[in-house]
């Protein structure tokens, strides 16, 4: 991997946790998710530079994962981004206190290093304890939201990111659906799910209530925008790829919930299923949600327009980190060729290396 001197140390370090992962960390099911067609991130996604990336949000047409739910993605090229421009991020955030759950102290009933199957409001849920799991030690949670119709568990690989030092959870569809439910018109039924399961996780295991963080693909993305504005309170961070934020999210409200979250997003320019420009005109895309998340952080760069030409470079085909967003980073890897794809050795390395960031020392 070439890298450019100009990159900051954010970006030095993601390119490390790239290389060491590489193509081969794959998850069960990883192909499985709403770009049926799909195929796990390609080595030539982690050439991609890593200065840091940015949120990204887009809105969602019906109760899928994105514009079009269920659509099949594309196998993608071997490009991906590259350092153009050096960027004019810098690495933010800042290390917060452990904050310990009611189980701490209690004794696990289930085999850590894998994901145990249960049911929980008519759904399936896996949770994976991490190997030589300690409860008397707060772990950081990790919710893992999948794409449109994958079956079963879909992990992305972030167990072999994360290793020993997170606990992974994932929940399944609504009981019927293919999807996760974030359409316009949605009660959003996935909120009072999600504060079930993570109250029974918190509750049954030591977890670190003050790292709560929620990644996704697709209509997994979508679903984590939506705890993002919905939950921001309890969520310290998120990592999207290929869905974003829309104003419906609010459900009504001025702003989003608590005081800001970091967000890294990664969208592909080739990806039509859950596009990064708002090429429809409706005021939902992933540069839409770029925008918010840098003016919900107080950003001190200038947010983009969403007339054409924009973004120019060097945020086109980069990964990079905004400047001033303070506690809460803002990054965005936009790449090119990959289509609607969950670009695994890209995103989980760079969800984690930005998670880390507010982890106590």
């Amino acid at each position: 991997m070439s890298t450019r001197a100009t990159l900051s140390c954010v970006a030095a370090s993601l390119a490390t946790l790239l290389l060491a992962c590489g193509s081969g960390s794959g998850s069960p099911g990883a192909g499985g998710n709403s770009a049926a067609g799909s195929s796990s991130s390609q080595a030539g996604a982690a050439t991609s530079t890593a200065g840091a990336s940015g949120a990204a949000q887009s809105n969602q047409a019906g109760s899928g994962g994105g514009k079009t739910a269920g659509a099949a993605g594309s196998s993608g090229s071997t490009g991906g981004a590259t350092a153009g421009g050096g960027g004019s991020g810098q690495a933010g955030g800042g290390a917060d206190a452990a904050r310990p759950s009611p189980g701490c102290g209690k004794a696990s009933t289930i085999e850590p290093a894998h994901f145990e199957a249960s049911t929980l409001l008519e759904r399936s849920t896996w949770l994976r304890l991490p190997d030589d799991y300690d409860p008397a030690r707060a772990y950081p949670v990790i919710f893992i939201w999948k794409g449109c119709s994958a079956l079963s568990l879909t992990s992305y690989g972030m167990e072999t990111v994360a290793g020993k030092d997170a606990i992974l959870v994932q929940g399944d569809f609504p009981p019927g659906s293919q999807c996760y439910d974030t359409a316009d018109n949605s009660t959003f039924p996935d909120l009072p799910f999600f504060d079930a399961l993570l109250a029974q996780v918190q509750n049954d295991y030591c977890v670190d209530e003050a790292h709560v963080f929620s990644v996704g693909f697709s209509s997994g993305a979508w679903l984590t925008q939506l705890l993002a504005c919905q939950r921001g309170d309890v969520l310290r961070g998120i990592g999207t790829i290929a869905g974003a934020f829309k104003p419906a999210f609010l459900n009504g409200a001025a702003s989003c919930k608590g005081n800001g979250l970091s967000a890294f997003m990664v969208s592909d320019l080739d990806d039509h299923t859950n596009p990064f420009y708002d090429e429809d005109k409706d005021g939902d895309s992933v540069e839409v949600a770029v925008n918010h998340w840098l003016t919900a952080n107080g950003c001190s760069e200038q947010t983009w327009t969403l007339d054409a030409g924009t973004p120019a470079p060097p945020d086109e085909a980069v990964c990079r980190a905004y400047a001033g967003c303070g506690p809460f980073p803002v990054e965005l890897c936009l790449t090119s060729g990959k289509g609607h794809a969950a670009q695994e050795t890209l995103s989980m390395p760079g969800f984690w290396q930005l998670f880390q960031q507010s982890l106590p020392k």
